[in-house]
């Protein structure tokens, strides 16, 4: 009788829960409070159908339960930032035409047509990421492991097929996704120790190697900054045990030992780019002189923005530089914001990857960026940019709207709890206080 009484409790509170996937999360905690509740009764001399039944009169009525929860559990569509996005995408399409129109080519048709089809393409992407539940990441330890291995393999796809084009895409493009399950990965280990640190630091070096093969330097260095900055923020939230400062050691040793070896044997590409960027070159000097270089015929992808400061004046640099710190700060805050540290990291991981590209973009317009480029994102003409700077918009959108289901509990590492440093004990009338101090002495 008591066991009915709960289902239909639960039952009752359920119906005033509209999200779907709230209501199976929301349910199944307030089934395990109650039993928690029926426990404590238990101990103190009830019987199991009265603890149980003082359980549920204790969770109070259950409409205004149910009407409480559903208020506090509804999705975060942050529809602004979709947007923005889309107005990007149109601002994206402006701006080509009128770099187009400068440099005196031809408005390609099928170019436009390849980039309209593109825009439709990320969109599509962009809103079944958004409306996805995301933690299918987290769920399973192996799925992070499995994900990463996809996107690192993911160049050899093209092989079987004879399509070199297509490898070479995928060499480049699937790295900026890796920071994702990167993140996932990372908060599977929450708990481990300073070895699960140092494992993460050095596994965030070969996972984006493809980049480094075709030769894209940049494209390495977004994606394991991105993948680092997350690892580095998880030891900043306490996520791993052991002394912090040991923990960032372990975090960023494997990268400082091994990147700068890495990079003494890169492709003579790479070297001749340095060294230009270090020597007196046209290029660099004319692009910081406000110019454009001779060598490109027509609008370049690359040189977006220096077409059409060309244009309009320097002040697009400027306006361009406000817009990418204004973005990033209200992304941060709203990042911030989340109520779960695990999304705080899976947010993190989509954001940081479209922050160094814009960086990086404008410092290369501005002749101060020594190696390649990526893109502009969501300006820049390329379908595949597209759509990997818009899956990662999606993941953001979907950590956005789940943040409220969220529970960082749900997947922490079975290691044992840290020890409080303090502990009080009910005595009397009063308590025992214990303190825990480094280096007391035991008796």
């Amino acid at each position: 009788m008591a066991r009915e009484c709960v289902n239909e409790y639960l039952e009752t509170v359920g119906g005033q829960i509209r999200w779907r996937r709230a209501r199976r999360v929301l349910l199944r905690e307030l089934s395990d409070h109650i039993a928690d509740q029926a426990a404590a009764f238990e101990a103190e001399g009830r019987s199991p159908e009265e603890a149980l039944a003082g359980a549920v009169a204790e969770m109070g009525e259950p409409e205004a339960v149910g009407r409480e929860l559903d208020r506090l559990h509804r999705p975060q569509n942050r529809r602004g930032l979709a947007v923005t996005v889309a107005a990007l995408f149109a601002a994206g399409v402006l701006l080509q035409l009128f770099a187009a129109g400068l440099m005196g080519d031809a408005k390609d048709v099928f170019y436009f047509r390849r980039q309209v089809l593109g825009l439709l393409l990320a969109a599509g992407v962009l809103t079944g990421l958004w409306f996805s539940d995301y933690t299918l990441l987290l769920r399973r330890k192996w799925v992070p492991a499995a994900a990463l291995l996809l996107f690192s393999l993911a160049p050899l796809w093209g092989l079987p097929f004879g399509w070199p084009f297509l490898s070479y895409k995928l060499m480049l493009y699937p790295t900026l996704l890796l920071p994702v399950p990167y993140a996932a990965l990372v908060v599977s280990l929450r708990g481990r120790g300073t070895r699960a640190v140092l494992l993460c630091g050095g596994l965030a070096l070969p996972l984006p190697i493809w980049a480094f093969v075709a030769i894209s330097s940049t494209g390495y260095l977004v994606t394991l900054a991105s993948m680092l900055l997350v690892l580095l923020a998880a030891v900043g939230l306490g996520w791993f045990r052991g002394k912090r400062r040991w923990n960032l050691l372990a975090a960023l040793g494997p990268a400082l030992t091994i990147l700068p070896l890495l990079f003494l044997r890169h492709l003579e590409y790479a070297a001749w780019r340095i060294g230009a960027f270090l020597g007196p070159d046209l290029f660099y000097e004319r692009l910081r002189m406000g110019e454009l270089p001779s060598l490109f015929v027509g609008s370049s992808p690359e040189l977006l923005l220096a077409e059409t400061a060309q244009g309009l004046g320097r002040w697009v640099f400027w306006a361009a530089a406000g817009l990418i710190v204004l973005f990033a700060a209200l992304l941060l805050r709203r990042i911030r914001a989340l109520h779960s540290r695990t999304g705080k990291l899976l947010a993190l991981s989509a954001f940081l990857p479209l922050f160094l590209q814009a960086a990086i973009y404008w410092l290369y317009n501005l002749g101060w960026w020594p190696l390649g480029v990526l893109s502009l994102p969501f300006l820049s003409y390329g379908v595949f940019f597209l759509l990997v700077d818009a899956a990662l918009a999606g993941v953001l959108l979907s950590v956005f709207r789940m943040d409220a289901l969220l529970r960082d509990t749900a997947w922490a590492s079975s290691a044992p709890a840290p020890r409080p440093s303090a502990l009080d004990i009910p005595l009397g009338r009063g308590q025992l206080h214990i303190e825990y101090r480094k280096g007391a002495q035991h008796f």
